[in-house]
């Protein structure tokens, strides 16, 4: 995006000025386009951000669930413990 205009020409108002006017304006324009649709993916990425903790979070607690019925089994409680845990760490990263 060039931004030039010569200012002798802004002061004749010449029809020179005028299409560069219109091109930086067609410029600006693009831009705040480009610029609103980075902004609304930007929103997206979080809100899908956010819905991935909080399934996360419902699977960790389904491996806890697990882990406690296999209470039976401690190789298999220790194993789905360790990995809920491990999965607890991630979430907190990523909050």
């Amino acid at each position: 995006m060039k931004m030039t205009v010569d200012f002798e020409e802004c002061l004749k108002d010449s029809p020179r000025f005028r299409a560069a006017l219109e091109e930086v304006e067609g410029d600006v324009a693009e831009l705040e386009l480009k610029l609103d649709k980075l902004v609304k993916l930007c929103i997206a990425m979080i809100d899908t951000g956010k819905a991935f903790c909080v399934a996360n979070k419902q699977f960790m607690n389904g491996i806890r669930d697990l882990a406690q019925y296999s209470s039976n089994d401690a190789i298999v409680e220790t194993s789905l413990t360790k990995f809920s845990d491990s999965l607890q760490e991630m979430i907190n990263f990523h909050t």
